[in-house]
């Protein structure tokens, strides 16, 4: 024993100016800052992709586990906020099938404010009210007009009133997004929402005249007058042939109440057949539903000898005529999914904002985009919670809805919250019908050019100036599914979509 004591004691006396070395270097670390910490490690194809586009990983979430449960094959930011562009729509539509359920159906209403006489004459008004079918495009509108001649409606000899109550959304200004007022998905919702309150211009050459272009409009406005006199281009690539075009709207001078579409430009005959769709601004009001029912009707051989006209909701009791149902709310699901369809996933969004009405009489009160909002949060992080910790991370700050489509700057989510929910999809009903919905990548939708993983990934995308995004569920060599979710929030975000490609590639080459 003080054989080792000594040895221990004289090891300690060397040793003292080396532990005096260690102690000032010491002190020497604790008065520096702290090191960075380490870069993250991704997968070579990922970072050369990001490193080609001169992305930072600071500007990069990406997050992938398997779909069941189970070790994280990869995470890298997955707690940052982050704008997620069209990636936002999971959760609104995600969110309806498992609260309308599949099957739920938009109705739109028509009531007599008079007697139908044998000979087809309706003395009195036409009432019709909406409910915020997304789908009511020009040929199922179209349609609704044959039914109703065939129910014996044919001359409407008082006004036709619109009841748009069901939805109390804000004034819409269709150019305060990006100031393009003209861009399709720049439309507000309605609850009498028609043709995506777009008009389609389709321009091709022309047989029987073969130096010029016909142009078409789809669908007619009562009241919109086209001007278009194009002639053909024959050496001219087709490229960016809108900008060529020279599209005008004008009003008719007053007192008219018409607009004139013009184009005065030279179509590239090397463009063959193309659409050009529109929003229809209608300024100083919105009119599109109002012209488009008074043309349709009328191609229909109806008469209407009052005005189309915004009203308020029916009087109490008013029987109802006629009901237009939609197609079940997974078709409708589909068609927002698979082409990203910010206008109707308005509409939906704001579909789930109708609170129970304080009127017995009435099923449901109107939306509002404050209840729509509530109601899709709470709904996701209660069903993001994690039974043993009893949180989410969905909670907080870590979902912020908007207007239920991605289409905004306050729209966010992480992509922690982003894969959970989706992990909450696939465990619940909705999943067969919401996986369905969603673009298979290399085959359709928007994901139909990511070659990687061509039919092994069911993928949602977004794109917005400065953010580029994708989520969804692939199928691993392995055999095991995963959650994937990838998005960048840089400048330069477009440029660096190779990225997101590599990301699902690897998830998918599992082995």
């Amino acid at each position: 024993m003080t054989h080792t004591c000594s040895h221990r004691r004289g090891a300690h006396w060397r040793l003292t100016p080396l532990l005096a070395l260690w102690s000032a270097a010491g002190w020497a670390a604790a008065e520096a800052p702290p090191p960075p910490p380490p870069a993250p490690l991704l997968p070579p194809a990922i970072q050369q992709a990001l490193q080609a586009a001169g992305i930072p990983a600071a500007s990069v979430s990406m997050l992938v586990y398997p779909v069941e449960g189970g070790n994280t094959r990869l995470s890298l930011g997955a707690d940052v906020v982050r704008s997620m562009a069209s990636v936002m729509k999971l959760f609104t539509t995600g969110a309806a099938l498992q609260t309308l359920g599949p099957a739920f159906t938009w109705r739109t209403q028509v009531a007599l404010g008079g007697r139908l006489g044998p000979d087809g004459a309706l003395e009195g008004p036409l009432l019709m009210r909406g409910e915020g079918d997304p789908s009511l495009v020009v040929e199922r509108v179209n349609l609704m007009m044959l039914r109703w001649r065939a129910a014996g409606l044919r001359d409407i000899r008082g006004d036709w009133l619109l009841d748009r109550s069901a939805f109390a959304a804000p004034e819409h200004d269709p150019a305060a997004f990006d100031d393009q007022p003209l861009k399709p998905h720049n439309a507000g919702p309605d609850a009498l929402l028609l043709s995506h309150q777009a008009v389609t211009l389709r321009l091709r050459p022309d047989v029987a005249n073969p130096a010029w272009a016909r142009v078409s409009m789809e669908p007619e406005l009562s009241g919109v007058r086209l001007d278009a006199k194009v002639p053909l281009d024959d050496k001219a690539p087709c490229g960016d042939w809108r900008e060529a075009m020279g599209l005008t709207l004008r009003p008719d001078a007053p007192p008219a109440t018409g607009w004139t579409i013009a184009l005065k430009g030279r179509y590239p005959r090397a463009c063959g057949e193309r659409d050009w769709p529109l929003h229809w601004p209608g300024t100083p009001r919105q009119d599109h539903t109002e012209r488009m029912l008074d043309a349709a009707w009328r191609q229909a051989g109806g008469l209407l000898q009052g005005q189309v006209l915004a009203s308020g909701p029916w009087p109490p009791e008013t029987p109802v005529w006629f009901t237009w149902e939609s197609p079940p709310l997974a078709t409708v699901v589909r068609d927002i999914n698979k082409f990203s369809n910010n206008v109707m996933a308005r509409q939906l969004f704001l579909t789930l904002g109708r609170a129970p009405a304080p009127d017995a009489r009435s099923p449901l009160g109107p939306a509002t985009l404050d209840a729509a909002r509530a109601v899709v949060t709470q709904y996701v992080v209660q069903s993001t919670l994690d039974a043993s910790t009893g949180t989410s991370p969905c909670a907080g700050n870590a979902l912020v809805m908007d207007n239920g489509s991605g289409l905004s700057r306050t729209e966010a989510a992480s992509a922690a919250c982003v894969g959970r929910w989706l992990q909450a999809l696939w465990a619940s009903p909705a999943m067969p019908d919401l996986l369905a919905s969603l673009p298979l990548a290399g085959v359709d939708g928007t994901a139909r050019r990511m070659g990687a993983a061509t039919g092994r990934a069911h993928l949602k995308t977004g794109s917005l100036d400065g953010v580029a995004s994708v989520a969804g569920v692939a199928l691993g060599d392995s055999g095991r599914r995963y959650v994937v979710v990838g998005v960048i929030n840089d400048p330069k975000a477009n440029a660096a979509r190779s990225a997101l490609a590599a990301l699902v590639d690897w998830t998918v080459h599992d082995r």
